[in-house]
């Protein structure tokens, strides 16, 4: 068996968002695990053709202040660059909601995490889940190298 090639995965993230809204309100996006840092892949990791990051980054949701107006939450990723180094496509950088089991491939393209509806202090107020990463990995299209992205995480509010 090959040894496994040495290199490293690096997401960086902004920690905090606010939105200010209608009402006097704010909401906040809170990012803790960021940045999210892979192992160095083993024989195993090739083989299985992927690498995962077991720690994840967790996100929050908060309405700070103001009224309880109804209003609806979404949380979106996207990655600032077509590839992770070395020629190594972005889309092979794959996130999943805890909650949920499907893989999605990174883009640079906003794409929905999660839209919640929000009432302050009453329904969803504050509401978190937690994104996990991997990425794909193989032994002849991946040459021994460092590779990386910056994640940018995006809170959009509505009201009705």
């Amino acid at each position: 068996m090959a040894a496994a090639r040495a290199r490293g995965l690096a997401l960086v993230a902004a920690t905090a968002l606010l939105a200010p809204v209608a009402g006097g309100a704010q909401v906040t996006l809170t990012l803790a695990g960021a940045p999210s840092v892979f192992p160095a892949p083993t024989a195993a990791d090739y083989n299985a053709g992927l690498v995962l990051n077991p720690a994840g980054i967790t996100l929050t949701v908060d309405v700070v202040g103001g009224s309880n107006t109804r209003r609806t939450t979404i949380v979106a990723v996207r990655a600032t660059s077509p590839t992770l180094g070395g020629g190594k496509p972005v889309a092979d950088l794959e996130w999943r909601r805890a909650d949920l089991a499907v893989w999605n491939p990174m883009t640079t393209g906003d794409v929905t995490i999660q839209q919640r509806r929000v009432r302050r202090n009453i329904r969803n107020d504050p509401w978190s889940n937690t994104v996990f990463f991997r990425v794909r990995l193989g032994w002849t299209t991946d040459p021994p190298a460092t590779y990386g992205t910056n994640l940018v995480f995006t809170l959009t509010v509505t009201t009705p």
